[in-house]
């Protein structure tokens, strides 16, 4: 998402809707942690009214009734006083009760408690506060409900959507399961939650990623987290991929032939797996000749791949471009 919207959020709050599991709490977070602020969360659908106003109190020394400020406040009282940043981030605002969307109307879009602002600055001039809210949509099949009229016209609503490349591109900085990627990569829509049809959200391949890595057998993995309809199609992609010669494999001549071509599994597997080969150029064409020689719709699927991926890795080498120009060629691409 674009950092001139986060930006926004110094003067009006930034509102991001969408379905479950697909980063706007990563995307928040990345943002605080870019500009070095401390991160408030208020999860508002488990937050009480005293948690989220203050308790109520006697006061020891004159026995009147008194209110404590709130757990949040006294962060952002800190945060002004240490004069660093603050993000403070109303998550699961649309799955809130009535009650706690009305009490939090104010600070969520006004910036201010019983009247009180605390909004500040930071000693050089710069905003010291960022205000954010996420939710989901009534679409979404989560129970959500629809923003108030009032709150939708004073904040910044974007529709915050899944994009399989860039969480793609999340997922390898993040050391998401290679098997995985690949998977995506190949299914993009497995990407994308709606609970009706029970497909999987990205958290969920994070979480089955988790899983793999603590030694769970794929198909547990994929039980616990993905379940629905992606489950059965991962299992078997990832069995297949099981398969499939390592790049080391076919560049040393030990790959075995097959006895059945796994275009789905092999294609996604071995490109990804050139992508992060810091021997691509020497590697490339061997690959290419070998997954080639399988079938013709293998070569077609690799190909694609290969021309969206490798490109940039195989740029400054002739003999890679010549393979992959050809390669393009096959799928009516081109790579210049």
């Amino acid at each position: 998402m674009d950092k001139v919207i986060f930006n926004l959020s110094a003067k009006i709050t930034v509102m991001l809707l969408g379905a479950p599991g697909i980063g706007k709490t990563a995307a928040v977070t990345e943002f605080a942690d870019s500009i070095g602020a401390d991160l408030v969360d208020i999860r508002l659908s488990t937050e009480t009214p005293s948690s989220f106003e203050g308790k109520d109190y006697i006061s020891p020394k004159t026995g009147n009734l008194k209110k404590a400020r709130s757990w949040w406040l006294q962060r952002i009282d800190r945060n002004k006083e240490n004069d660093i940043p603050t993000v403070l981030f109303f998550d699961e605002y649309t799955n809130a009760p009535d009650a706690l969307q009305q009490l939090a109307y104010s600070p969520f879009n006004e910036r201010k408690l019983h009247g009180e602002s605390f909004d500040y600055c930071l000693k050089n001039g710069k905003s010291g506060l960022y205000v954010f809210g996420a939710g989901n949509r009534p679409e979404d099949e989560t129970g959500a409900r629809e923003m108030i009229y009032a709150s939708k016209t004073r904040v910044f609503t974007v529709d915050f959507e899944a994009s399989y490349k860039d969480w793609l591109l999340w997922a390898e900085k993040n050391g998401i399961n290679q098997k995985i990627r690949a998977f995506i990569y190949a299914n993009p829509d497995a990407l994308i939650e709606k609970p009706s049809t029970g497909t999987a959200c990205p958290r969920e391949w994070a979480n089955c990623s988790y899983a793999l890595d603590s030694g769970l057998n794929y198909r547990e993995a994929a039980h616990g987290t993905v379940r629905g309809a992606n489950e059965a199609k991962f299992c078997a992609f990832y069995k297949d991929s099981t398969l499939c010669p390592t790049v080391e494999e076919i560049v040393s001549g030990r790959a075995k032939k097959p006895s059945a071509v796994h275009l789905a599994a092999f294609a996604p597997v071995l490109a990804l797996s050139l992508k992060e080969d810091p021997e691509v150029t020497r590697h490339f064409p061997i690959v290419y000749r070998w997954i080639a020689e399988q079938s013709p719709e293998c070569e077609i699927m690799f190909a694609k791949y290969a021309v969206e991926e490798l490109k940039d890795a195989l740029i400054s080498d002739i003999d890679c471009m010549a393979v992959l120009a050809s390669a393009a060629e096959k799928v009516g691409r081109s790579v210049k």
